[in-house]
C-alpha cells in the first residue's frame, strides 16, 4: 500500500469520527432538565432531607474539554521484552500485561512510603511500561491496591484500559496489572463542559444518588465513549464517587460533562475498603 492511499484513508477515518461526533452533538443538546428549574438552595436542602452528604465548595463554574481519540492497538504486546527486572507476561485477550518483580521489592509501612516509592520504581522503564504517564489516584486504591491511572495532556483517563495496579502486602510488591489505552489527540475544537455541581444535581433529580449517602470525590476526566472504525473515542466526564453510609461501600459513577447526561454503559463499579 503506498504512502498516498494511507494518507487518504487516514483522512477518511477522521471524516467519519467527526461526522459520528457531530451526529452525537446535535442528537444530545445539553439538557434543561428539573435541575435546572430549581434553584441550588432547593436542590441542596432536599439532598439533606435525603441524609446525602456533599463535599463542601463544589463548583459552579463550567469547564471545557475535547472530544479524544486513540487507535486500538495492542501497545503492551512489545515491551514485555523490556521489562528486565520483572517476570511478564501479556494477555491480548483483555490487553493487559501482568508482571511480578524477579527480586524483593520493599515498599515501606505506610500508604505515603508506599505511594512515593511506587512513584519511583514505576518511573524506571525496566519495571513499567510508559510508567511516566500514570497517577496515583487514591479514590481507586483499596488497603492492599494502589491504582494509578493513564494521564494525557487534556487530563487523566478513567478506564479499564488506561490503569495500573499494584498489588501490595507487608510492605512488600506482590505484582501488579496493566492496561494501556495509546497516546491520544482531539479531534474536534475545545467545548465548554457543565459544572461539577451541575452533575451532581443531575444526577439527584434523575435518582441515581441514593438516600443516605456521600460523595466523597468530585473529579473531571475522560472515558470512553465508543469505538468508531478502529479508534477510541474519549469524552470529558465528571467522575463521582459516592459512599454508601451504611456499607461504606464506594461506587464509582460518571457524567456526561458536555451534555449531563448519565454515562450507564461499562462506567460503574465498586471499591470496596475495610
Amino acid at each position: 500500500m503506498d504512502h498516498k492511499r494511507i494518507e487518504w484513508l487516514f483522512f477518511v477515518v477522521f471524516v467519519l469520527i467527526n461526522l459520528y461526533l457531530g451526529i452525537e452533538i446535535w442528537r444530545s443538546p445539553v439538557r434543561l432538565n428539573d435541575a435546572t428549574t430549581k434553584t441550588n438552595a432547593n436542590i441542596r436542602t432536599e439532598m439533606q432531607g435525603d441524609g446525602i452528604e456533599l463535599p463542601r465548595n463544589i463548583s459552579d463554574k463550567i469547564d471545557a474539554g475535547y472530544y479524544l481519540a486513540t487507535k486500538e492497538a495492542n501497545y503492551l504486546s512489545d515491551k514485555v521484552g523490556t521489562l528486565t527486572a520483572m517476570n511478564a507476561e501479556y494477555a491480548k485477550g483483555n490487553s493487559t500485561l501482568t508482571a511480578t518483580p524477579k527480586m524483593t521489592v520493599t515498599l515501606g509501612k505506610t500508604p505515603s512510603e508506599i505511594v512515593a516509592r511506587l512513584n519511583k520504581f514505576k518511573n524506571v522503564s525496566a519495571n513499567v511500561a510508559y510508567g511516566h504517564q500514570f497517577t496515583y489516584e487514591a479514590n481507586l486504591s483499596g488497603d492492599d491496591t494502589y491504582a494509578f491511572v493513564q494521564t494525557s495532556t487534556y487530563g487523566r483517563i478513567y478506564d479499564d484500559n488506561a490503569v495500573l495496579t499494584f498489588t501490595v502486602r507487608s510492605g512488600r510488591l506482590v505484582m501488579y496489572t496493566q492496561t494501556y489505552i495509546g497516546p491520544v489527540r482531539p479531534v474536534r475544537e475545545l467545548q465548554s463542559t457543565i459544572s461539577g455541581w451541575h452533575a451532581v444535581s443531575t444526577m439527584y433529580t434523575d435518582q441515581e444518588l441514593a438516600n443516605n449517602s456521600k460523595i466523597v470525590a468530585l473529579k473531571l476526566g475522560y472515558s470512553k465513549m465508543t469505538v468508531v472504525r478502529g479508534s477510541v473515542i474519549l469524552l470529558p466526564s465528571w467522575l463521582v464517587w459516592v459512599e454508601n453510609k451504611e456499607t461504606k461501600n464506594i461506587t464509582l459513577k460518571r457524567v456526561n460533562a458536555f451534555n449531563g447526561q448519565i454515562l450507564q454503559a461499562n462506567t460503574t463499579y465498586s471499591v470496596e475498603k475495610n
